[in-house]
C-alpha cells in the first residue's frame, strides 16, 4: 500500500484551491487585505492558501466563497480534474463552474480559468432578470453575444435592445446595466478581458 498517495491527492485538491482562490480574488480587483477584512481571516493565512501551504477548513472555504461572490464547490477540482490532461485547455459542457444569483441570472465560466487575460462567460437571464437597478462599471472591456432572447443594455445614457444574432462591445469603465425584458430566458456569451468573475 503507497502511503503516500493520499498525501499528493490532498497536495493536488490544496494547490487547485490555492489557484482558484487567488484567480478569483485577482479577477475581483481584491488584495488579500480586502479579503481579510471582508472575512475576519488573516492576511498571513489567506496569503498560505493562495500559496498552498497551508490546508483549507470549510468554515474558511465558506466565508471566503461568500466574500468573493461564489459557492464552495468553485475551489474544489472535479474529481475527474487530476487524471485529466486536457483541463487547462478545454471546459467540458458538463463540467462547467456555475453561479446562480437570485436575481435570475446564471452565470456559467468557460474559461478553463481565470488566469489569463481572457474570461468566457455564458450568462443566462430569466425573464425580467437584471445585473441589478443600478448602473455599475468596473475595468477593462467586453463583448457580448446574444445566442436566444432579447437583452436590454443600458451604457450611461443610452439603451439598446438586442436578438439573437446580435453583439455589443464595450469598455467596462462605462456604467452599464443588463436586463431581459422579454417572456423567455436570454442566454449571451461574455468575453470579459481582464477575467472580471
Amino acid at each position: 500500500m503507497d502511503k503516500s498517495a493520499p498525501k499528493s491527492t490532498s497536495r493536488e485538491t490544496q494547490t487547485i484551491i490555492g489557484q482558484r482562490m487567488r484567480e478569483l480574488r485577482k479577477a475581483k480587483g481584491l488584495t488579500l487585505k480586502q479579503l481579510a477584512a471582508a472575512t475576519g481571516l488573516s492576511i498571513g493565512y489567506l496569503s498560505q492558501l493562495e500559496r498552498q501551504d497551508a490546508d483549507p477548513s470549510i468554515r474558511a472555504l465558506n466565508v471566503i466563497g461568500k466574500a468573493l461572490g461564489v459557492g464552495i464547490n468553485w475551489f474544489f477540482p472535479d474529481s475527474q480534474d487530476a487524471q485529466n490532461l486536457e483541463a487547462d485547455f478545454v471546459v467540458r459542457a458538463d463540467r462547467r463552474r456555475a453561479l446562480r444569483f437570485d436575481s435570475g441570472l446564471r452565470d456559467e465560466l468557460l474559461s478553463p480559468s481565470l488566469s489569463g487575460q481572457l474570461e468566457l462567460v455564458l450568462t443566462t437571464f430569466e425573464p425580467g432578470a437584471s445585473s441589478g437597478a443600478e448602473l455599475y462599471s468596473h475595468k477593462g472591456e467586453e463583448a457580448g453575444f446574444v445566442v436566444e432572447g432579447q437583452l436590454e443594455v443600458t451604457i450611461e445614457d443610452q439603451v439598446f435592445l438586442l436578438g439573437p444574432g446580435d453583439t455589443i462591445q464595450f469598455t467596462s469603465d462605462q456604467p452599464h446595466r443588463y436586463r431581459n425584458p422579454g417572456p423567455s430566458p436570454t442566454r449571451l456569451i461574455w468575453a470579459v478581458t481582464p477575467p472580471h468573475y
